[in-house]
């Protein structure tokens, strides 16, 4: 049983986050990545994601990646509970190649992502293009993803639905001096096809005496199409410090408003980072979600889907990397901890979630 019927959404990220990785400049070092990464919450979910990830200068100027991480889901959630279920386990696997080639100013890039898990399988690919102008000193980048997905429902053969997601993303980076860059990008996604939860039902309350409730699954309109613009500038402070901020707003065509500010405060001592972050975020919900549904009001399109609803959640964190003396320097350690708070203004089956992300891992160029 799948929690949050958002995968995609993910999936379609990390595409691109990978296709615009592969469309900087290529790197004169190949590298190693290993790390393990545990989200837990007071919502009774835990999932454990280890990751492996490789690049490897290929020819000149091209650059391959691989990399696999898996997701271990452990959870008796509201959301699990609510749908006659009182624990649910799950596995998903992702799997990613890429490739970039650069020729002086201009860097093509492609990936492709593989997720599956027992209900859920999707196809993503990715392709970038990042042009330098004026001396480096303007960069604009342009992208396009496609995932390609299918639905399904444990215990129901029959039952399959697809998802199909297309998005656009142009980003505009601007040298302003030798200690300021600023950053403006834009993105647009359409989704079409499926996508609520196979499992999830929502209540629809009766105006009888008796008091009296009836379940009816989950239904969201077929087609959204999202949008989001992000403002950002990063500022070099002193020696060997740097402040970081990005301001992005989303709305989509269900009637979700988000705002988000983001802070990251970046400082070296020798071989050591410090990042500190800071993020706030809030969202109104989705035209057609209600706290409570009745008969006598009943309308096209229901949810129970938490993430439609209004909410806020801040997030603040550490991360602290080390260049061990061995190896040349070669071999970084890293540790990040983040702390959330999630406030649900109108849903009825939770109020609130406190939780934590931590992180650990190895990473080695060569």
């Amino acid at each position: 049983m799948r929690l949050q019927l958002t995968r995609t959404i993910f999936s379609v990220g990390a595409a691109l986050a990978v296709a615009f990785a592969c469309a900087r400049p290529a790197r004169a070092d190949d590298s190693f990545v290993a790390k393990t990464q545990v989200y837990v919450d007071n919502d009774h979910t835990t999932v454990v994601s280890p990751l492996v990830a490789i690049t490897k200068d290929a020819w000149r100027g091209a650059t391959l990646g691989a990399s696999y991480v898996a997701d271990v889901v452990s959870s008796a959630s509201i959301d699990v509970i609510s749908n006659a279920t009182r624990h649910m386990d799950d596995l998903r696997s992702e799997v990613t190649g890429s490739v970039s080639q650069k020729w002086r100013a201009t860097t093509l890039s492609g990936a492709y992502i593989f997720s599956t898990e027992h209900d859920y399988t999707s196809h993503n690919v990715a392709f970038g293009v990042a042009q330098d102008l004026f001396q480096r000193n303007t960069t604009l980048a342009f992208g396009y993803s496609l995932s390609l997905n299918d639905v399904g429902r444990t215990g129901d053969r029959a039952f399959h639905r697809s998802l199909d997601v297309h998005n656009l993303d142009a980003s505009w980076t601007q040298v302003l001096r030798r200690s300021t860059v600023a950053q403006l990008s834009y993105t647009f996604q359409y989704d079409s096809g499926y996508q609520a939860s196979p499992y999830r039902f929502v209540r629809i309350e009766t105006m009888d005496l008796q008091q009296t409730e009836l379940k009816v699954p989950e239904t969201d309109p077929l087609e959204r199409f999202r949008h989001a613009i992000v403002a950002g500038l990063n500022q070099h402070v002193g020696q060997g410090s740097s402040v970081q901020a990005d301001y992005r707003i989303y709305f989509d065509s269900w009637g979700l408003i988000a705002h988000t500010l983001q802070l990251r405060y970046f400082v070296t001592f020798g071989d050591f980072t410090v990042r500190l972050r800071e993020r706030f975020y809030y969202q109104s919900g989705a035209n057609f979600f209600r706290s409570h549904y009745t008969l006598d009001n009943l309308q096209p399109f229901v949810t129970a889907d938490r993430e439609l609803s209004t909410f806020w959640s801040n997030v603040a964190g550490i991360k602290l990397s080390w260049r061990l003396p061995v190896l040349d320097r070669a071999l970084t350690a890293e540790v990040k901890a983040d702390v959330f708070y999630f406030y649900y203004i109108d849903f009825a089956l939770l109020s609130s979630r406190v939780g934590a992300d931590l992180e650990g891992g190895l990473s080695l160029a060569f």
